[in-house]
């Protein structure tokens, strides 16, 4: 939970211009984690949930 908060608050400062870019060094990073289903050391997957959100709250289209 506190790398997926770490990673949120990261790109959503990226997004809104108070930081020119990012990089998140974090444990899990959330490459085994699938959809629905914890994997390895990953509970959740970071990435796809920060994507997400972006998409959702700032109406983000792709996301690279």
């Amino acid at each position: 939970r506190t790398a997926v908060g770490c990673l949120l608050e990261l790109a959503f400062k990226v997004a809104a211009g108070e930081l020119k870019n990012g990089f998140a060094i974090i444990r899990p990073p959330g490459h085994h984690a699938e959809e629905s289903t914890a994997m390895g050391f990953c509970f959740f997957n970071s990435v796809a949930i920060s994507a997400k959100l972006l998409q959702q709250r700032l109406s983000m289209g792709r996301i690279l």
